[in-house]
């Protein structure tokens, strides 16, 4: 029914055959046939967690008239539909961990094959290389003139502050270090815990302001459901989106702190500027050990472009890559344990650094929701949307690039989409949520 009426939630790929059982990367990462029963067992049920939430999302979304349908199986409010939906999941995961194992789980790359055939990538690719090296050094030109410059004199800026933390990033850190492991390795966190995490690293934003005031479509953007079922961007109240992933890091799982910022749109700044569209965004991220050691930081804006790495201090990134793979951006060491300021150009939105969070005199409150809001927004008639449609792609966010980055591979590059559907390379194949990128990275 979600497939017929387009409701499809995209956050995690279906496991085929198995309603039951949603995956994502990090998941299925997992050599099945060396986990004990009860670790295969947690695994089978992390599983079932995704699917639960998708399956919830999705009947979330669809129309009173559908709702009612299914409530001869599902009855009753949105608690009594999560409650049997957990319910039966419970049985569906007891009855297939009795069956035999599900080995060479994999999950579907964000690259379409057939367009580098038709598109002759390897005759492209050349010149897209060359393309990436120079925004590479662009960027970084940008960033080394930005840390030259005094800040408060390079330009007026909006500060936007998220609230104040507690615990400290040192403490949290400490608390994280507390928190006992699951039998796959993964750090049990109570939903308390996880917020304290995720506001002890909250980064605090500075963005450029346009003659002399910050222009609509630099705000920090709430992303809201009008009665039509049309996702708009309120600036009024400017809002930062987390969730909590994880990683892997020389045989430990890794916790990733993920923080994501929308804006209303990127506006042209020439005639034809393939650049341009609505929506726009830029999510970081912090990658941390279960013992509290801070690895790094990384950025990439809603669409999977511009991926760079910022390692965190005692530890540096050296990747071996081969040509056919597309270098990474890698920017300078930042201090670990404290919150930063992430300083972004106006209408680009691009990082022009990032420097220790200060308490500036004129500061804008952020809002923190959860990112998982943005799977079903509720509308004032009650009804909910959601921004991504099947393929986790924001529609009306299409670039013009799409036109011309097309034998890349990527589905319409340039537009915005959900975490776990960010391709972030164009030459070769590069996923953010590759569970294994810290380790393609080089850090050491």
């Amino acid at each position: 029914m979600a497939r017929k009426l387009g409701t499809v939630d995209a956050r995690y790929p279906r496991v085929e055959g198995l309603a039951h059982l949603r995956t994502s990367r990090f998941l299925a990462s997992f050599d099945v046939s060396g986990l004990s029963e009860v670790a295969y067992q947690r695994w089978l049920m992390r599983q079932n967690a995704k699917a639960v939430e998708g399956l919830f999302f999705e009947w979330l979304r669809l129309p009173p008239a559908s709702q009612q349908q299914l409530s001869h199986h599902w009855p009753g409010d949105q608690a009594a539909v999560k409650r049997a939906l957990n319910d039966c999941g419970a049985v569906l995961v007891a009855h297939q961990a009795e069956l035999p194992r599900l080995t060479g789980m994999t999950t579907d790359g964000q690259y379409q094959n057939w367009k580098r055939w038709v598109g002759l990538y390897p005759l492209a690719v050349m010149p897209f290389y060359l393309g990436v090296i120079n925004e590479h050094q662009n960027l970084q030109q940008q960033q080394r003139e930005f840390a030259n410059n005094d800040t408060e004199r390079a330009g007026q800026w909006t500060h936007y502050q998220p609230p104040t933390p507690t615990p400290s990033p040192t403490d949290a850190l400490e608390l994280l270090r507390q928190q006992p492991l699951d039998e796959l390795g993964i750090p049990l966190l109570g939903s308390a815990i996880e917020e304290q995490l995720l506001d002890a690293f909250m980064p605090a934003l500075a963005i450029k302001n346009t003659q002399g005031a910050p222009a609509d479509n630099d705000r920090p953007a709430q992303l809201i459901a009008d009665a039509n079922g049309a996702v708009q961007r309120d600036t009024t109240q400017p809002t930062i989106y987390t969730h909590v992933s994880h990683g892997r890091y020389q045989g430990q799982v890794t916790l990733q702190l993920n923080y994501s910022v929308w804006f209303a749109e990127r506006k042209a700044e020439q005639a034809l500027d393939l650049l341009a569209g609505q929506f726009d965004g830029i999510t970081w991220r912090v990658h941390l050990l279960p013992s509290g050691a801070v690895l790094g930081y990384d950025k990439m804006h809603q669409c999977g472009c511009w991926y760079q790495f910022f390692p965190a201090s005692g530890f540096d990134a050296q990747p071996a890559l081969p040509r056919t793979q597309e270098p990474f951006n890698i920017g300078r060491t930042l201090q670990a344990e404290q919150r930063h300021t992430l300083w972004l150009a106006a209408n680009t939105h691009h990082l022009l650094g990032v420097q220790a969070a200060n308490a500036p005199s004129a500061t804008q409150p952020l809002t923190v929701r959860a990112y998982a809001q943005l799977r079903a927004l509720e509308s004032p008639n009650g009804r909910y949307f959601s921004p991504f449609n099947a393929q986790g792609l924001v529609t009306e966010s299409r670039r013009p690039e799409r036109l011309v980055f097309w034998p890349m591979g990527i589905p319409s590059p340039g537009a915005m989409r959900i975490h776990g559907t960010h391709a972030i390379a164009f030459i070769g194949y590069r996923h953010f949520d590759d569970p294994w990128l810290l380790e393609e990275l080089g850090l050491e």
